[in-house]
């Protein structure tokens, strides 16, 4: 053996050392940056999305859309991505985020809507991420093939199934009116000639009407007798309302016959009126209705957020009212 041989096979040894050393925590990196998380949240956020969208079309808003899909896309995250717990929250908000938006761009959903869809789907994704890490953890040590694809797989099918029971069983939900009333201090004659609809109000609306509608541009035609339309255009859509009842300083009814592109999967608009009473001789008592058919349920999770939107829209219009019968 040569005089330079033993330092040189020394100077191997230490460079293959290092070399292992700074190679090691860069395979651990990507370990943790995409391998062992991004198929298994990319599959939770398209095939979620899908899910959902079928679901919509086949069966409508029910159990399946509102309570089991989300638990399904929590369950993919949890069962197909390795991650810390904390992560894992995050992958599968930002799966449900997906879906979500998906659905917006596909008319699905409107920005009110949407956002309660994100609300009430929290709980069951996270509960779903839970249960889909446990099913990993018990699945891991058993001899199953088919554990990478068929649990998941099963679940989407179960989802399905009740999609189809629904649809079978359900024959839609009974009408709802939802009344605000207030009192303005005005004569009731100067309060009938306030009366206006949410287009013609002009007032900055709240935060939750910006949000929840598309926004007014222009009123066309007339409530000066029974029979007369009044044309409601948005920058998305249009109500077309009807007057059926016109009663002056008493009652104005009317029906909706016409809605597009405004929330048309959430409610199908189906009236409302505006009732005076004289409370005193310088107060008029206002009471509010506006009548829809519910699109979603179950109805016990839908009904609060529907009640605040029409709420809120409600006092928007009364004020609007108020603010034109006090500069008469």
């Amino acid at each position: 053996m040569s005089c330079w041989a033993c330092p040189v096979a020394a100077a191997r040894n230490v460079g293959g050392s290092l070399i292992r050393k700074i190679q090691a925590p860069t395979r651990r990196g990507r370990f943790v940056r995409w391998r062992f998380w991004l198929p298994g949240f990319l599959l939770a956020a398209g095939g979620g999305a899908l899910l959902y969208t079928f679901i919509i079309l086949f069966a409508g808003w029910g159990w399946a859309t509102t309570l089991v899909a989300p638990f399904c896309v929590g369950a993919t995250v949890g069962y197909g991505c390795r991650a810390r717990p904390f992560v894992l929250v995050l992958l599968s908000l930002g799966a449900l985020a997906i879906v979500v938006l998906t659905l917006y761009s596909l008319s699905f959903l409107g920005v009110f809507c949407a956002t309660a869809v994100v609300v009430v789907a929290l709980t069951p994704v996270l509960i779903g991420t839970a249960c889909g890490v446990l099913l990993r953890v018990v699945l891991k040590a058993s001899n199953f093939q088919q554990r990478h694809y068929l649990p998941l797989f099963m679940l989407a099918i179960a989802t399905g199934l009740l999609a189809a029971v629904e649809r079978a069983v359900f024959h839609g939900y009974a009408v709802e009116s939802i009344v605000t009333a207030v009192d303005i201090p005005a004569p009731v004659g100067r309060a009938w000639n306030a009366v206006m609809f949410y287009e013609e109000v002009h007032h900055r609306p709240p935060l939750l009407l910006r949000m929840g509608l598309p926004r007014p541009l222009y009123t066309r035609g007339s409530t000066a007798a029974v029979g007369d339309r009044k044309v409601c255009v948005y920058s998305k859509g249009r109500l077309v309302k009807q007057v059926t009842q016109r009663v002056p300083e008493r009652r104005l009814a009317f029906d909706v016959i016409g809605q597009e592109k405004i929330e048309n999967n959430s409610v199908r608009l189906t009236g409302g009126s505006f009732d005076f009473t004289c409370a005193a001789p310088d107060t008029t008592h206002v009471e509010l209705t506006t009548s829809y058919e519910p699109k979603l349920g179950p109805r016990w999770i839908w009904r609060p957020a529907e009640r605040l939107a029409v709420h809120t829209l409600h006092r928007h219009v009364l004020e609007g009212m108020r603010q034109k019968a006090m500069e008469q």
